[in-house]
């Protein structure tokens, strides 16, 4: 009968090419290592090895078995670093977010989830959207966080946070002191401070302004999210951007927030991980948190 032992030691003399080198790395006797693979060419009717003077050497048969034995040995591998992790602690837990959701919405969460969770290190990088979708790819972090959707087929992607888009103004502007809701076509009668061009932020506003039949056109760049309420404060127009990120700003009252009349004005903010990556405990149990995060 085939057997795990008989397979690990075929792949040692297939990779190793010696029947007294496999020997010592799986702490075997030369005769042992022999009788392993005579049965298991009797087990499959074929000869794996042609023997030769000084050395050895696979047929076709050994190098399809080769083939076989070295994705037996990858996942092997795999599940034996993840049972090491689950006895593992602390656990590790390495997180990547764009600079709206680092800076703005996940401080307070990732606060309380280390204090529920205080055997999880958890760090914390900030990178562009395109970046952190890269980076999940090459397995350099387990899960990303950003503001807009990624369509990738290797990734999954699930909503954790829903946040309003009002506009912004400085508190000597003549909309600072209004009751009621700006619309959307307003906006294009006024100077418009938007983040760079390629940023989450710019896409979901101008996508959300274009929903309400408006687009644009006196818009002046001002980079990151930080340039641009700098840029409101001192008067040099008006912005669009999510609730959450204004709160220090309108705590201190240096700038003003209106609603927005037009539909479905709000941000969605995504968690992803690659859909094949061993997802950790920790990582499961910080993506349960912000789920429930979002339920309350």
């Amino acid at each position: 009968m085939l057997n795990l032992n008989q397979l690990r030691v075929f792949h040692a003399v297939a990779t190793l090419k010696s029947f007294t080198r496999a020997a010592d790395a799986v702490h075997l006797t030369q005769p042992g290592i022999s009788k392993h693979i005579k049965e298991l060419e009797e087990y499959y009717g074929v000869r794996l090895f042609e023997r030769r003077a000084r050395s050895i050497a696979l047929t076709q048969a050994g190098e399809i078995l080769l083939a076989a034995t070295q994705q037996i040995t990858v996942c092997l591998e795999k599940a034996e670093r993840q049972l090491k992790e689950l006895g593992n602690a602390p656990s590790r837990l390495a997180l990547a977010a764009t600079f709206t959701v680092g800076l703005h919405i996940l401080p307070s969460r990732l606060a309380v989830f280390r204090q529920q969770h205080p055997q999880i290190e958890a760090t914390l990088d900030i990178f562009p959207a395109k970046m952190i979708e890269e980076k999940l790819l090459k397995d350099s972090f387990d899960v990303g966080l950003v503001g807009h959707k990624i369509n990738n087929r290797s990734l999954v992607t699930v909503e954790f946070f829903s946040d309003e888009l009002v506009v912004i103004v400085p508190p000597q502007h003549p909309w600072a002191s209004r009751n009621r809701k700006v619309r959307p076509e307003e906006l294009r009668k006024e100077s418009f401070v938007a983040t760079a061009t390629d940023s989450g932020t710019r896409l979901v506003v101008e996508e959300r302004l274009r929903r309400n039949g408006v687009k644009l056109t006196k818009v002046a760049d001002f980079g990151n999210m930080e340039a641009v309420k700098r840029a409101v404060e001192a008067g040099l127009g008006v912005s669009v951007l999510s609730q959450s990120v204004i709160q220090r700003e309108l705590s201190a009252g240096l700038l003003r927030m209106l609603p927005v009349a037009g539909r479905e004005m709000y941000r969605k903010f995504f968690l992803v991980h690659r859909k094949e990556r061993y997802l950790s405990p920790a990582a499961h149990v910080f993506i349960e948190s912000l789920s429930l995060t979002q339920r309350q």
